[in-house]
């Protein structure tokens, strides 16, 4: 009797371990965390490349802002190297170019070794392989949010609602959460530091990156992440208990209240 129900009991733990590890939400965790962390490196790769490549054309790290673009400017190698067709390959703006071209002509910045430039060239190309693997990754997320969960991601934006999913820590934890604490998933710390020492409470936490609340007032956009949190709550009980798609719906909904919000405070200024 003992044999036939610990063979039950191990039976049901790898039916229970398998199903959690063939869940789809688990992998769409595992990808988002791992987006988070080729984001780091990505941002430490970019840092130290223009910090290196500096010492040799200084001049350019205040010229060009986006990474991507500098890393490929990076893979040019010598200052001396720019002309107008291949800056223009990598930087499509013919203003930006004149600019760089003017100054690597005029660059106050040291002569490198051919060794030390291929060195400095290996980490972009390093930091740029890095972008194009964290692209395949949010296109990987993207696909699986609209499968797994239609609503919610059409709703939060697949990238947003995947990191709400990982903080949460499954699909079933994220449906049974109260929407206040959906509106603060990825404020933790600012939470915690308004607990300990009385520092302003945040009003949203990945919500904050969403464009829909950029379309609202910066002074209503904590009224409109509640709004945004209940319609989120909504949705995602709607995929997990297995109801019938209404993003269409709840999106209608929130073009109405930032409206209503744009309305609310252009009156008040006008009473003024």
């Amino acid at each position: 009797m003992n044999k036939e129900l610990k063979a039950k009991l191990t039976k049901k733990t790898k039916e229970r371990v398998a199903e959690t590890f063939t869940a789809k939400d688990v992998h769409v965790i595992k990808a988002v965390s791992l987006i988070e962390e080729l984001d780091k490196m990505t941002n430490l790769i970019s840092e130290n490349t223009r910090e290196w490549y500096s010492t040799h054309f200084p001049e350019l790290n205040s010229l060009v802002e986006d990474n991507d673009i500098y890393l490929n400017l990076v893979l040019l190698g010598n200052r001396k190297n720019f002309n107008e067709k291949n800056v223009l390959e990598a930087y499509n703006n013919r203003e930006k170019t004149k600019k760089i071209l003017e100054k690597a002509n005029q660059s106050m910045g040291a002569e490198l070794s051919q060794e030390t430039l291929t060195q400095i060239k290996g980490l972009a190309e390093k930091g740029l392989e890095i972008k194009k693997q964290r692209n395949e990754l949010t296109k990987f997320i993207e696909k699986e949010m609209k499968e797994l969960l239609p609503n919610f991601s059409e709703l939060a934006e697949p990238l947003i609602g995947a990191r709400m999913l990982l903080k949460a820590g499954s699909i079933k934890k994220l449906a049974l959460m109260p929407s206040s604490t959906i509106q603060l998933l990825g404020a933790e710390k600012a939470l915690f530091n308004h607990i300990k020492s009385g520092a302003k409470p945040p009003k949203y936490g990945y919500l904050f990156g969403h464009p829909m609340l950029k379309q609202v007032k910066r002074s209503e956009q904590g009224k409109f992440a509640r709004t945004m949190a209940g319609k989120l709550s909504i949705a995602i009980r709607t995929d997990f208990f297995g109801g019938k798609a209404n993003a269409e719906e709840l999106k209608k909904g929130l073009e109405k209240r930032i409206t209503e919000l744009n309305t609310e405070k252009k009156k008040t200024n006008e009473t003024k």
